[in-house]
């Protein structure tokens, strides 16, 4: 019989069996110790938290109460381990160098809506990066819509509830399509605290005028 703790990830608890926390926990370890010196280093580690906390929740559907080792295993095998960063980004370049290669298969994508890139509800921006366009047209076309058939608004307002926002790092990696690891956490973080930067120094530099 195996003892059986509870934890709290992401804000969410737990039940795991004890060789699944100390898996973990040393997992866990590893990551603070990777990005202690990098910009950004609490937003990092939350978002690979919070993507834990995902893939447990997931665990939870199929009537399951503790989280064994077995599922920590399989997440941490999608997130990969801190030391694979630097070989996932020589991977990635290697596939887009070598033409001769099999074609790499990215993951599929999944539809929600772009919080970072709205100005209602974020339908546009998901739809934009959903299906690799600008999302500049499909708000032209939801105008178009609305003035021409009347049912543009109506469309959109459906869309708004039936698409679930983008709400973590993973949840904006998944809908542009690309793999939710630990570089790719990182990257996206990283990215999304420059934009906050270039915005506060834009509105520094209007603010002095």
């Amino acid at each position: 019989m195996k003892k059986t703790l509870t934890v709290n990830i992401s804000g969410i608890v737990f039940h795991i069996d004890e060789d699944a926390y100390s898996r973990l926990s040393s997992y866990l370890e590893r990551i603070k110790k990777h990005f202690a010196r990098e910009e950004g280093s609490e937003e990092i580690i939350s978002g690979i938290e919070s993507r834990l906390a995902e893939l447990f929740q997931g665990k939870k559907q199929d009537h399951r109460q503790v989280v064994d080792l077995s599922d920590v295993e399989e997440a941490i095998g999608q997130l990969g381990e801190p030391a694979d960063i630097s070989g996932e980004e020589e991977e990635e370049e290697q596939r887009e160098e070598s033409s001769h290669e099999a074609a790499y298969e990215p993951p599929p994508k999944r539809l929600f809506r772009d919080p970072d890139n709205k100005y209602i509800g974020g339908v546009c921006g998901g739809l934009g990066a959903y299906f690799q366009i600008d999302p500049v047209w499909i708000r032209i076309i939801f105008l178009l819509t609305l003035f021409a058939y009347s049912f543009g608004l109506i469309l959109y307002i459906i869309l708004w509830i039936v698409i679930p926002k983008a709400r973590t790092t993973a949840d904006r990696l998944a809908m542009r399509g690309e793999r939710v690891t630990l570089s790719n956490i990182e990257r996206s973080i990283k990215e999304d605290l420059n934009e906050i930067k270039r915005n506060l120094e834009d509105l520094s530099k209007k603010s002095n005028k």
